[in-house]
């Protein structure tokens, strides 16, 4: 049975606490949640790591500053609410955790527009609000953590099939670990027939056809599995970096899309070899059935394609002529590919799986999940040391740099719809 969509009601500062590992996918740690609003509305959420509580004034001011022009991307909002999630409780009045953080907090976003509506605290047993220092109405040690999880907000949202999971470190070990050793076997073995010819000749205009056509076969087809020489094919194409690239475009586009981009961008070249492809293509070779096609891509559209290709790449979807609509990412297509992607990167314990936890980390990060895509990166380089991407981006991420894409509201992926149109009451 399914509910009507509609708008969550939030109320009080439990509901909207309870609101915010649903919005991030699970309770945060050791964290600062900002939240935009336009009027009653929440806008956009960003979760950052806390720094030090010891901090100086000066990384202390950086760090609330980097936060405020962040949330601050989004034009629509005119205010924005705080909830830190500490290391430790707060007993006492006088020994306020995160002052000095929450003090440059409010000044920073009031400097960009967005005043500090309202803020709280949540330790590790008890919560309580930041703004309100009347023992009468906010007592300490607070309210229990339990009327988070006990609120009428955190049961809608179950209700509504939205879980919370446990960090993202633990969950995307989970996603890509090893589940069974003997179709990692057969994968390695089955690699030694696909290895060489697409070391050779990957970036071939035929080779790299047949490859974004298997690549494309086997993410249309998911669920259904697919064997362990097309495991093999897919890892081993991701060896050469240009090919991993027009992946990319496929997922977040089509295969034609990614074929006639790389066409555009010269990337394909002619071919040494005779084409490889995998063998027992899910049952037979079905290359014939499922060709890409590039009869219909004309040169100002093989130009659109090479555009958005180098633009998406960096999290960029702004249009090749400006005042024209942006080309948007397509959110569906990428949110089904993800779990192909994870049986892919548990299917070997290789280096060969580092470009697949990277292609996982880039679409976290085009997504704004920056705890998400720095975790993904992090064992993209576990698996494979100085891999040039994951750690370029992961670089990015610790600047505090945001794909642009995630930036604005009419390109940005929207985890439910639900979940970002819900309102937010003015408190009694």
């Amino acid at each position: 049975m399914s509910k009507p969509l509609e708008t969550i009601k939030v109320s009080a500062g439990e509901d909207l606490l309870a609101f915010i590992p649903h919005m991030v996918g699970y309770w945060p740690e050791s964290s600062v949640v900002c939240i935009g609003m336009m009027g009653k509305k929440l806008q956009a959420t960003m979760r950052l790591d806390l720094p030090p509580e010891d901090a100086d004034a000066r990384d202390t001011e950086r760090f609330a500053t980097i936060a405020a022009t962040q949330l601050a991307n989004d034009k629509t909002s005119d205010g924005c609410l705080i909830a830190i999630f500490g290391r430790r409780d707060w007993p006492h009045p006088k020994d306020q955790p995160y002052a000095k953080l929450f003090k440059a907090f409010r000044k920073a976003f009031a400097d960009r527009g967005l005043p500090v509506r309202d803020a709280w605290y949540v330790g590790k047993e008890n919560w309580r609000s930041l703004t309100c220092s009347d023992a009468r109405c906010c007592p300490w040690p607070g309210k229990s953590n339990l009327s988070i999880r006990e609120s009428f907000v955190n049961a809608e949202f179950v209700f509504r099939g939205s879980m919370i999971g446990e960090a993202p470190k633990e969950q995307v070990r989970q996603l890509t670990a090893v589940r069974d050793v003997d179709f990692v076997a057969a994968v390695v073995a089955a690699g030694e027939q696909s290895r060489g010819p697409l070391g050779r000749n990957g970036c071939g205009h035929d080779q790299l056809t047949a490859t974004l056509q298997a690549w494309q076969f086997s993410v249309e087809l998911w669920p259904k599995p697919p064997d362990a020489h097309m495991c093999a094919f897919l890892l081993a194409s991701l060896a050469d970096s240009t090919v991993r690239d027009c992946v990319i475009m496929l997922l977040a586009t089509s295969g034609e899309y990614a074929l006639a981009g790389a066409v555009g961008l010269w990337l394909s070249g002619s071919d040494t070899e005779d084409t490889a492809y995998p063998l027992n293509w899910y049952g037979g070779n079905q290359a014939a059935g499922k060709p890409l096609r590039m009869e219909w891509a004309t040169e100002e559209l093989i130009q659109e394609a090479a555009y958005d290709f180098s633009s998406f790449l960096v999290g960029s979807t702004a249009p090749r002529i400006p005042g024209e609509q942006p080309h948007l990412l397509d959110w569906e297509r990428l949110d089904g590919a993800e779990p192909f992607l994870h049986f892919l990167a548990r299917a070997s314990d290789s280096p060969e799986k580092a470009p697949v936890l990277c292609i996982l980390g880039w679409i976290q990060w085009c997504k704004g999940r920056g705890s998400w895509a720095g975790e993904y990166f992090q064992a993209c380089l576990a698996h494979q040391p100085g891999y040039r991407l994951a750690s370029l981006l992961d670089q990015l991420l610790s600047a505090g740099h945001v794909a642009d894409c995630a930036k604005d509201r009419t390109t940005a992926w929207r985890r439910e719809e639900q979940l970002q149109e819900s309102d937010r009451d003015e408190a009694a």
